[in-house]
């Protein structure tokens, strides 16, 4: 019998996975420690979902290779565009990254997300 996968707890969801460094842009960027949960997640890599929490750090992006649905649980990330324009995003909010993004990810907390990543 095949169930539903149940991600109520998106907190405790992702901290099933075992955490691992992310790997950043750059080796002189601090590294943080993430999680990520996948339910979904095809050998081809084409198509990802899960849960995701994630220590504070910022990036910059050079054309993403998703598109990214992210509803957020905790915490909040600033995306800043090459114009210097910015978004914010936070608890409660849905936004999606979409593929060809280029700009700086700012996150000044632990964030936890589900996301669906399309490739």
């Amino acid at each position: 019998m095949i169930r539903a996968i149940d991600l109520t707890d998106a907190r405790t969801h992702a901290l099933l996975a075992d955490p691992r460094q992310m790997v950043m842009s750059a080796p002189e960027v601090a590294s943080p420690k993430e999680w990520e949960n996948l339910v979904i997640d095809h050998a081809s890599d084409e198509v990802r979902i899960g849960t995701w929490k994630c220590e504070p750090y910022t990036d910059e992006i050079v054309d993403y290779g998703y598109d990214e649905f992210m509803y957020m649980i905790a915490g909040t990330v600033e995306l800043i565009y090459p114009d210097g324009t910015s978004d914010n995003f936070g608890p409660g909010q849905a936004f999606l990254l979409p593929k060809g993004f280029t700009g700086t990810w700012k996150q000044p907390e632990t964030v936890v997300k589900f996301m669906a990543m399309v490739r």
